[in-house]
């Protein structure tokens, strides 16, 4: 979960985790970041029927103790320089359209839900890439039968806090924002 590496640089990716190169390359090619500072966060469940491989309920993912900025940067209504995400089934959905209200203190935003419009939503398809920025409204969707799923995220430099518990690069490649301590949420 958020390990750093260096945008475009498969060196910089641990040992351990060359069976990804390929797919990094991918990622790789589409970034404007080559030699940046990025975070890794491969995500690999078990997923049982009517649960979610990730986060439940509307949310984005960049905002911290109400302060925008966290995983992927940018600001409530900016783009920031966002992450690219894929995974290997359906999981998430999202919206693309502005939002009359603020995410809550840790990106939840099941408060804005009436707001969602189908016409601006985006069902993230398997083995497709997304770019999307830290403050886009989705959420993750229940799996309808036992899924082994596959979940992959470059969020792109960013000066957001890095928490004491993500991921170590073993190849030394530090984060560049703030340390702060372990979150409860990551002994759950």
């Amino acid at each position: 979960m958020m390990m750093p590496l260096i945008i475009g640089d498969l060196d910089s990716v641990p040992d351990r985790l060359e069976h990804w190169n390929a797919a990094l390359h991918s990622l790789f090619d589409i970034s404007t970041h080559h030699g940046q500072v990025g975070y890794l966060t491969i995500d690999e469940k078990h997923v049982l029927p009517k649960s979610t491989h990730r986060r439940a309920g509307l949310h984005v993912d960049g905002v911290f103790q109400g302060q925008s900025g966290g995983w992927g940067g940018g600001g409530w209504g900016s783009v920031g320089n966002g992450m690219l995400t894929v995974s290997s089934h359906v999981g998430c959905r999202a919206w693309n359209q502005s939002f009359d209200g603020l995410p809550g203190n840790d990106g939840e935003c099941d408060h804005l839900a009436a707001q969602c419009s189908p016409d601006t939503e985006t069902l993230f398809k398997a083995n497709t890439v997304y770019w999307v920025d830290g403050l886009c409204v989705h959420e993750s969707i229940p799996m309808h039968s036992p899924t082994k799923r596959q979940f992959v995220r470059l969020s792109m430099p960013s000066n957001a806090p890095w928490f004491d518990g993500y991921t170590v690069n073993e190849k030394g490649i530090a984060p560049t924002g703030r340390i702060l301590p372990r979150r409860q949420f990551m002994d759950e």
